[in-house]
């Protein structure tokens, strides 16, 4: 059976007990099964500044994860769970993995294939300066949140908790991929190409606009699967490592699933603002008097919360 079929359940490393723990809390989390953002972007109504945030927060996150992922094998405690850090990093960089295993192990490199390539390469179709891509000035407060909180938990010296991390964001990744057309459908990967074919059929074809470029979404979504099986096989070196702690293994999974959902949560919040700005807009008051909220008509300050002060990421940024 393929580790595709296999992620999150029938893996025969890992105790029974365990697993069932991993599938309860963190397997269960909302950014895995519940992303309100995803779901609505899968519906190809995205139009271009929607679409253009994407890409760049999406950037900001590619970029920055290379750091945390530098970090993350820095501070593994097993061999397997270098090797795993390893692949992912070199593959984020432009090298080849084989979808089946994870491994980059003899695989060639091309810096045209950085994913971070990519992502200018889906940005500039959208009129969108490639290098102002990946920047941190260009992150959003809630970006730079889940970055802070990705970097405490995925990159922490405590290799329990980095382990934790790493598994649950690797799985987050991979859920569904290879479990049922409708499971399937759920996959966040999933759900980002539906939305991109949707912009460009419904946005881009009508104007004769050439489309968007699929390349970064489409590859992640074959290739997250060979990311879930490395962290899989790490897990279960973990489990037969002296001093493993199962407790913190779970806390480092769950912080850095909630600090994801800031990210997408951040993004699902300026698409609801800028809808309700249309429709005062339709209404005849928008335009003229700014956003209702707005003191003096001008435009509405953002209300998301205290991740509006978060600084650039501890040590790192």
């Amino acid at each position: 059976m393929t580790a595709v079929a296999t992620q999150g359940w029938t893996q025969t490393g890992a105790p029974e007990a365990f697993k069932a723990r991993i599938a309860r809390e963190l397997f269960s989390h909302p950014v895995i099964i519940g992303n309100a953002y995803t779901r609505w972007f899968s519906q190809g109504r995205a139009d271009a500044e929607r679409m253009k945030d994407l890409i760049l927060q999406f950037s900001v996150f590619s970029n920055y994860f290379l750091v945390i992922q530098a970090k993350r094998l820095v501070f593994a405690q097993t061999r397997e769970g270098e090797d795993a850090a390893r692949s992912i990093l070199v593959n984020e960089l432009g090298v080849g993995m084989d979808p089946r295993t994870g491994s980059a192990e003899g695989k060639a490199f091309s810096a045209r294939n950085a994913h971070l390539n990519w992502l200018r390469d889906a940005g500039a179709a959208l009129g969108l300066e490639p290098m102002a891509l990946g920047r941190w000035s260009a992150a959003e407060p809630e970006t730079r949140a889940f970055l802070q909180g990705l970097e405490e938990s995925y990159a922490s010296e405590d290799a329990c908790v980095g382990a934790g991390a790493s598994f649950a964001i690797e799985n987050w990744a991979a859920f569904g991929i290879g479990q049922g057309p409708e499971r399937e459908s759920r996959n966040f990967w999933k759900q980002l190409i539906a939305g991109v074919e949707g912009h460009n059929r419904n946005f881009r074809a009508p104007r004769g606009l050439s489309p968007v470029p699929l390349a970064f979404f489409k590859y992640h979504f074959l290739m997250e699967s060979g990311h879930s099986a490395g962290v899989w096989r790490e897990l279960e070196e973990d489990l037969r490592a002296p001093g493993f702690d199962g407790e913190k293994f779970i806390a480092g999974g769950r912080a850095a699933l909630d600090a994801l959902e800031i990210f997408w949560r951040g993004l699902d919040s300026r698409r609801l603002r800028a809808e309700r700005a249309a429709d005062l807009s339709e209404d005849g008051g928008g335009a003229a008097r700014g956003h209702a909220d707005a003191p003096c008509g001008g435009r509405a300050l953002r209300n998301v919360g205290p991740v509006d002060a978060v600084a650039p990421v501890r040590g790192v940024f």
